[in-house]
């Protein structure tokens, strides 16, 4: 078998080649594409793996590398009385919010786009945007003699950088999923997402090599306030650099995207064109598929050519797979028998999208509810993770260096520039990347075992038990310089980030549930619109830990200095953890499974809500009587609006008809007196009666 990245490739370079499915009918079609799908093995989707992980490694690459080189801005373009070399908090502030906003639109609008018109159309036009947002980024000045705004040109580049990384979400997260099989479905979207801390710690490492490689530039002496042309060149340099190596991996993933195959299910089921799906997909994976799949494509007219068996050994034997993946030999007579003897498939396309359709599967049926679960989830889970993550810089040097961390302008403005900069990125390092790549190990040990649901109530409990214990020891650890113990929990908080989070968001679960719960016609849109919220929490924590004040004992606490509001912001986002637990109990299905103790396909989960597990307690029955009479009452509001609707439409047309035998009688009757005044004899008579008899 060819290198799979070849075997890609030989896809696209021969434009000619095909396999013909057109004699087998529809839904044979479709059992060939699923169940050929189902039987794939890891060795032929890895692709999938890689070319996704290289979009998510890029996207978190790009969002917390800003992080890296703020501090480097400060030195750079802010370095007078005022500033003292800090960035103003509202640009920090503004960075972060239009990043986050720009996220929200791309996850939404990409989302959109890919149920409506294809996921390859999409795919590789959000890295794109990526690609020259990011140059954009690297290339903003204050021009000649601040001829321009740096911050305004990197508000507007980080803007549609943003578009380029939400964009990403959903369109990788659904195809891992369409393309996966179920049996492997979980396992290789931990592996994508992992690709985010990995990118996360990406990103220090790039900034520490950049700044040790211009140890010479910047002297262990040189202070703030004393940094000179060349300090100021170096540091300016340093930064394009960390940004701009994220251009790299984006590159490299770039023609893959733009030559991927469409997703067979969505080509099937929204593109209705199961011929198409069923060749793509022979032509690529060529492994022959096993005896149940490939029966579908044995069963041809005597007059059809047969299709090409490349998994045929040439010893009168076919490879196969075994449910463990194992490669297997069977006799061909064997395995011709089993495929003339498969039962016809009952396979039958879900219904076309419509506006119809969409009210029907999320209103009536009430699948709404699990939309409204996932988005929640995911808004609770980002307000502390992009609230505590993208400030990273001060938190962390609170949280490590204890009492008297946090210098004065003063202090910063006499700091020394390359040992801060080498203590940033070490204990961003330590705290956030190590904590973070753990709780994806974990998760992709556990994700099959624990199963999705049970993964989220678990990251949900621990991160409400941690923030509350670190929002109400932190101020006795801080004055007591127990700096270990805070750092350790801070870890913890991180691992359970990227340990609950995992199987249902990007950064979580919330992307697994959000990628598998809807059906292929509104997949995309779904997660977009999940991804969305979490990002609208993000926004929100980034604004309110921007400006907080709280004002306890009497005086009000300054959002410039993070030990004093960090304790009880971290107890207020306890509250959403809490919240995401019951959201996560009573409103996500429990059963993730099928009878036979399998992970249940895409087709199972897009049934909808009574037909896979959801909760039967008596919250959600009270919630599920409550939706179900505020959609009949709907409807019959709706039917009323309607009913009148028709009956103003009805008298219109009465009126019109009236008119027009009002203006056929005066004609009819002019027409007579016409007929009188020229003396035609017949006229009078005939006319008149006429006449007579119309009115």
């Amino acid at each position: 078998m060819p290198p799979w990245g070849l075997r890609w490739m030989r896809l696209f370079l021969n434009p000619f080649a095909n396999d013909d499915f057109s004699y087998i009918d529809d839904s044979d079609r479709r059992k060939y594409i699923f169940e050929r799908l189902e039987g794939s093995s890891l060795s032929e989707c890895l692709w999938v793996v890689i070319v996704a992980g290289v979009g998510f490694f890029t996207d978190a690459y790009s969002i917390f590398a800003i992080n890296m080189v703020v501090p480097m801005l400060g030195i750079i373009y802010y370095r007078d009385n005022e500033n003292h070399g800090k960035m103003p908090h509202t640009y920090q502030t503004a960075l972060g919010v239009v990043t986050l906003g720009g996220s929200m639109v791309g996850q939404v609008a990409f989302g959109l786009g890919a149920d409506l018109y294809g996921r390859r159309k999409m795919y590789g036009l959000e890295l794109i945007i990526t690609i020259f947002a990011t140059l954009g980024v690297v290339m903003s000045s204050n021009g000649t003699e601040g001829s321009m705004s740096v911050i305004a040109w990197l508000l507007v580049w980080r803007f549609a950088s943003g578009i380029g990384i939400g964009s990403d979400y959903p369109l990788s997260a659904v195809l891992t999923a369409e393309f996966a099989p179920r049996k492997l479905r979980g396992k290789m979207m931990t592996a994508v997402f992992m690709c985010q801390p990995l990118g996360q710690l990406a990103a220090t490492l790039v900034t520490l090599i950049a700044v040790r490689t211009h140890e010479k530039s910047i002297p262990a002496s040189l202070t703030v306030g004393n940094c000179d042309k060349e300090c100021i060149k170096t540091l300016d340099s340093i930064w394009r650099w960390v940004i701009g190596v994220g251009v790299i991996p984006a590159l490299l993933a770039l023609w893959f995207r733009l030559t991927i195959i469409e997703s067979p299910r969505y080509t099937a089921d929204v593109g209705r064109d199961s011929n198409k799906a069923a060749s793509e997909l022979t032509r690529y994976l060529l492994a022959e598929p096993d005896s149940e799949a490939s029966s579908v494509t044995s069963r041809r007219p005597l007059d059809q050519p047969r299709l090409r068996q490349p998994g045929a050994n040439g010893n009168g034997r076919t490879t196969s797979f075994d449910s463990q993946g194992q490669q297997t030999d069977i006799p061909r007579e064997l395995h011709i028998e089993e495929q003339i003897m498969a039962a016809e498939s009952e396979n039958k396309p879900p219904p076309a999208p419509s506006w119809e359709d969409f009210k029907d599967y999320f209103w009536t049926k009430g699948n709404l509810r699990t939309l409204i679960t996932t988005s929640l989830c995911w808004f609770g889970v980002d307000l502390p993770f992009y609230g505590l993550g993208m400030n990273n810089s001060d938190i962390i040097n609170v949280i490590w260096h204890g009492i008297g961390s946090q210098p004065t302008e003063t202090d910063y403005w006499e700091a020394k520039i390359y040992p801060t900069m080498i203590d940033n990125v070490w204990q961003s390092l330590t705290v956030v990347s190590v904590g973070a790549i753990t709780g994806c190990l974990i998760t992709f040990v556990a994700i099959d075992t624990l199963g999705r649901r049970n993964i989220q109530l678990i990251g949900f409990f621990f991160l409400f038990i941690l923030f509350i214990v670190i929002g109400g020891s932190f101020n006795y650890l801080y004055e007591t310089e127990g700096s270990a113990a805070t750092i350790v929990l801070y870890i913890l908080c991180q691992i359970f980030f990227n340990f609950g989070k995992r199987p249902l968001t990007p950064w979580s679960k919330y992307d697994y549930i959000s990628a598998e719960l809807f059906p292929t016609r509104y997949r995309a849109l779904s997660h977009g619109i999940s991804a969305a919220f979490g990002k609208l929490g993000s926004v929100i924590a980034q604004l309110y830990l921007a400006y907080i004040n709280y004002g306890v004992h009497g005086h009000n606490i300054d959002y410039k200095v993070p030990q004093q509001w960090l304790p009880y912001s971290l107890l207020v986002f306890s509250v959403f953890m809490l919240a995401g637990f019951f959201l996560t109990y009573f409103w996500l299905p429990r059963s993730e499974y099928d009878a036979d103790g399998i992970a249940k396909s895409l087709e199972q989960w897009e049934v909808g809500r009574p037909e896979n597990g959801f909760s039967k307690t008596r919250v959600a029955r009270v919630v599920v009587r409550g939706w179900r009479w505020g959609s009949k009452s709907w409807d019959k509001v709706v039917g009323l609006i309607d009913k009148d609707e028709g009956e103003r439409r009805a008298d219109a047309r009465e009126e019109r008809r009236l008119a027009r035998e009002g203006r056929d009688r005066d004609w009819n009757g002019d027409a007579d007196r016409d007929a009188d005044v020229n003396g035609d004899g017949n006229g009078d008579g005939n006319g008149h009666g006429l006449g007579m008899e119309m009115r």
